[in-house]
């Protein structure tokens, strides 16, 4: 940019990268929690991107993916705009590993933007969303899956404002693409101007395109996931012009794909929703994400604490799985392979082609 750029206390005249914190909550001790941000100003004007990462304090491959590209991808002498890369969005999350704030057990991305004297939570995304997210052309929100997980995908909502970006966004990045149509599963979705005002439905409210990634393995550092990441990354920057050159076309390589209209097939890869169940016990995943599974395979056993095998949970589609989820208790550091009744089993999703 031609002018000079500031993120909370983070200021980047044009050809500078500068570091600093969005103003985040203090504890109960006066200690302050800020949150981390990465500015750098290009030479040119251009659109401004926001590389978000780690809204979930225990799905770290993003962190990685962020540093890695604005301090050894990026340069301002190459980019046209901005690039903003927030490492980690929810610091009180992280610290604690834990999926959701410690404190009050909410989601970021799942409050409203709105109340800047709100919840802890709420103060935190306002921050967010006032200092970087208001201010982008496009986001690419990075997230992780847990084990067993082998499918890279990115997961699109798109409005009348925001489909053509999208569009745009999804084939750069070039990975396993799923549409969530007016499907709500939990929390503030499907997007729009007339939803809870989160980060992600006041942006698209106000027509600000996001891509939310998922990696595998969110818990470790993860030599393929930070490849893919910074592949799609500057892929889709070079789309959006925020880089020099033409957009790489075609999907990833070397990695599962499931192919659609977005990643050189036809049809569209649709969420179904979450797979649950009816008994507690311990989980056992029969079936691989990515690959396509008949409806009525067995996908999971629950087990009771006895050893028996009391549950099988079935496909209820033709189609595919994307995560297994298993207990994922929010207030502590993660789930383990334990599931209660009506827990998240898995996610599925199914293909849909044109003519359908």
């Amino acid at each position: 940019m031609t002018d000079t750029i500031q993120v909370g206390d983070a200021t980047a005249a044009p050809g500078e990268l500068a570091t600093g914190h969005i103003p985040g909550v203090e504890l109960t001790t006066g200690d302050r929690i800020d949150i981390p941000v990465i500015v750098l100003n290009g030479v040119e004007d251009g659109p401004t991107a926001l590389l978000f990462s780690t809204q979930h304090g225990k799905e770290l491959q993003g962190t990685q993916v962020v540093h890695r590209l604005m301090h050894d991808e990026l340069s301002p002498e190459l980019v046209a705009g901005a690039v903003v890369g927030i490492p980690v969005a929810n610091p009180l999350a992280f610290m604690h590993a834990t999926y959701r704030t410690w404190i009050d057990n909410r989601d970021l991305g799942y409050v409203s933007v709105e109340n800047p004297h709100g919840n802890t939570t709420e103060r935190m995304a306002n921050a967010i969303w006032s200092e970087a997210w208001s201010d982008a052309d496009i986001v690419l929100n990075f997230h992780c899956n847990d084990h067993p997980d082998s499918l890279y995908f990115q997961i699109i909502e798109p409005t009348a404002e925001t489909e053509a970006d999208l569009e745009r966004a999804a084939k750069a990045f070039g990975v396993t693409t799923i549409r969530k149509d007016n499907l709500v599963e939990s929390g503030p979705s499907p997007i729009g101007a007339d939803r809870i005002p989160t980060l992600s439905n006041k942006g698209a409210a106000k027509g600000i395109p996001e891509l939310m990634i998922e990696f595998i393995d969110g818990r470790y550092l993860d030599s393929k996931s930070l490849d893919v990441g910074v592949t799609g990354t500057m892929n889709v920057l070079r789309e959006f012009d925020v880089l020099p050159g033409a957009a790489k076309e075609g999907p990833q390589e070397d990695i599962s794909l499931v192919p659609c209209r977005y990643t050189g097939g036809s049809g569209v890869n649709r969420a179904y929703g979450m797979l649950r169940n009816e008994h507690g016990g311990l989980l056992y995943p029969r079936a691989e994400t990515g690959t396509f599974i008949e409806a009525g395979e067995v996908v999971a056993d629950v087990v009771n604490l006895h050893g028996e095998r009391i549950e099988r949970v079935e496909m209820p589609e033709d189609g595919y799985l994307w995560a297994y989820a298993g207990a994922q208790q929010f207030a502590t550091s993660g789930g383990m392979q334990t599931i209660e009744s009506g827990g998240k089993v898995v996610y599925a999703f199914t293909h849909e082609e044109p003519d359908k």
